[in-house]
């Protein structure tokens, strides 16, 4: 007799009282939250195709249950259409989403591939729903960004530096082949040739064409810096703890009560400086709400988006880049020098005046003092030659506002880093989604746009309860 555990179940049996589907799956499988949720929406007014089917022709997949198909493949960690094909065909939770459909991989592609940009309005239905439930804050929202890397390697990603190199390479390989031909040329014996004619021939026809392509890509570059062969929108980044890699910047806003993202967005620039205020914007419109609190890090620090904030009603908390100094001495940076709105002018830390010299600069006001070159202290100070010199941007007065904003409120500054950068880390680390799949910057828009819904999704279900969740969507 066997020492395991059996429940002497015959696979050959036929079951007097068989099992639906349905009985299958259990009351709080979040299976059901995603068919509640998709039933919910009305795809048509969205603008997803065949969400209303011709009455000739063939027959469309619906959208709705695409659109599930997706949902279920994104919330388990399955993006390959391929592997959702083969999940069609034996995962009963899939059977029972999609009501035993079995689309092929070239179907299921399609349908992203059709419906990408629209993914987004999905995304602002299930915030929309949270807002709905009581689970956004409405008050305060925290902004970042992060590097997720994008489908390009590394090494087919080019810089001036690496096509000059690949160019030397190559007319270097072509002048060798064009003596190798000369010299196979002049030989009578045949079998001393190590290569034959024709062999050679082709192999400096490839080297001629390479140095083309090159030349080519080398105009580019010029324009724009670097060039990414397999994804044309992506760009080397300095991706922190994975070092440099061909990556995109994910945008989010996120509220603070819940830590729900409600705000998304993609760029190929590194840096965050001008995100600040299209990011608040987004997510104020979203809420559509008069006021707003904003907290970001220094790369958010830039004089014209905090203005536009100002204007929009966004109280922007957002702390200050630290000021240069060309001699690296602390004592002289420019929050050292005071500033007299009455005289306008600035007080140096030795007590000297920096007098107002500008006419008509479009950089903003510049102060320089006359006594900077005997001042014993100039070498401390600043290694221009004709003394200090500091520049009152237009944008002074707002910057000023903020850093004192930030200064009244470092006790809610110090939550940014908890409320926006925990959702990230879900994403790349319970997730699992580091990386994308799709090229081009609009195609991942619509799959960060699917990471980040994912996110809220799981979340949402965390803090509701899946059969909580299922009453409040139907």
């Amino acid at each position: 007799m066997s020492r395991y555990i059996s429940n002497n179940t015959d696979r050959n049996q036929v079951n007097l009282i068989p099992m639906s589907l349905d009985e299958m799956i259990s009351e709080d499988n979040p299976v059901r939250i995603l068919d509640a949720f998709v039933d919910s929406i009305n795809l048509n007014e969205l603008g997803f195709k065949y969400a209303t089917p011709k009455m000739t022709g063939r027959k469309p997949y619906n959208p709705a249950a695409m659109l599930k198909l997706y949902l279920y493949g994104y919330f388990n960690g399955i993006r390959s259409s391929r592997k959702l094909e083969t999940e069609c065909n034996r995962n009963i939770e899939l059977m029972w989403l999609i009501q035993g459909l079995r689309p092929d991989y070239r179907t299921i592609a399609d349908f992203r591939k059709d419906n990408i940009s629209l993914l987004k309005n999905i995304f602002k239905h299930f915030s929309l729903l949270c807002n709905d439930l009581g689970l956004l804050g409405k008050e305060i929202i925290a902004i970042d960004g992060s590097k997720f890397r994008a489908n390009n390697a590394r090494k087919k990603n080019l810089t001036k530096g690496k096509i000059e190199k690949m160019l030397v390479y190559f007319e270097q390989a072509a002048k060798c082949y064009l003596e190798l031909l000369e010299n196979t040329d002049d030989k009578d014996d045949k079998n001393s040739v190590t290569y034959r004619k024709e062999e050679v021939q082709q192999k400096l026809a490839n080297a001629t064409q390479r140095i083309h392509e090159l030349t080519a890509i080398k105009q580019q570059v010029e324009e724009n810096g670097e060039v990414s062969l397999t994804d044309k929108d992506a760009r080397l980044m300095n991706a922190n703890n994975m070092g440099f890699d061909v990556a995109y910047n994910v945008q989010t806003a996120v509220d603070a009560k819940n830590h729900i993202i409600i705000a998304v967005d993609v760029i190929n620039n590194p840096a965050d400086q001008g995100q600040l205020y299209p990011m608040a914007v987004q997510a104020k419109q979203l809420l559509n709400i008069e006021e707003i609190t904003v907290l970001a890090d220094k790369g958010y620090y830039t004089g014209q988006c905090l203005e536009k904030c100002e204007q929009e009603n966004i109280v922007a908390i957002v702390s200050k880049q630290k000021s240069p100094s060309s001699t690296g001495n602390s004592d002289y940076i420019v929050e050292k020098f005071k500033y007299d709105a009455d005289n306008d002018c600035y007080i140096c830390p030795q007590g000297e005046i920096l007098y107002n010299v500008s006419r008509n600069n479009k950089k903003g006001k510049i102060y320089r003092s006359k006594t900077c070159k005997t001042c014993l202290h100039k070498a401390e100070c600043t290694n221009n030659q004709r003394g200090r010199q500091i520049i009152r941007g237009k944008f002074h007065e707002v910057m000023a506002r903020t850093d004192e904003r930030l200064a009244n409120n470092m006790k809610l500054y110090k939550q940014r880093q908890m409320i926006v950068e925990h959702p990230f880390g879900t994403i790349k680390r319970a997730l699992g989604y580091t990386h994308f799949l799709l090229r081009g910057i609009e195609k991942v828009k619509g799959e960060a746009v699917m990471h980040c819904l994912m996110y809220n999704l799981k979340r949402v279900i965390n803090i509701m309860g899946a059969k909580q969740l299922i009453a409040a969507i139907k």
